[in-house]
């Protein structure tokens, strides 16, 4: 499904943690650190990321 260029939203992470876990998170343009969507906290232990795009919000 192609969507218009006015709802296009901007992609979203998946953070994977040294202990195993993961959790959504969003990147500091500044300053590359990871917070975590539920919270808002820096995450200190991420070993990687994927993105993932959503065709709507709710």
């Amino acid at each position: 499904m192609t969507m218009p260029d006015a709802l296009v939203l901007p992609a979203g992470l998946v953070v994977l943690c040294a202990d195993g876990s993961a959790q959504f998170a969003w990147q500091n343009p500044e300053t590359g650190e990871f917070c975590a969507e539920a919270d808002g906290k820096l995450i200190t232990n991420v070993i990687g990321a994927v993105e993932w795009h959503a065709s709507q919000v709710h």
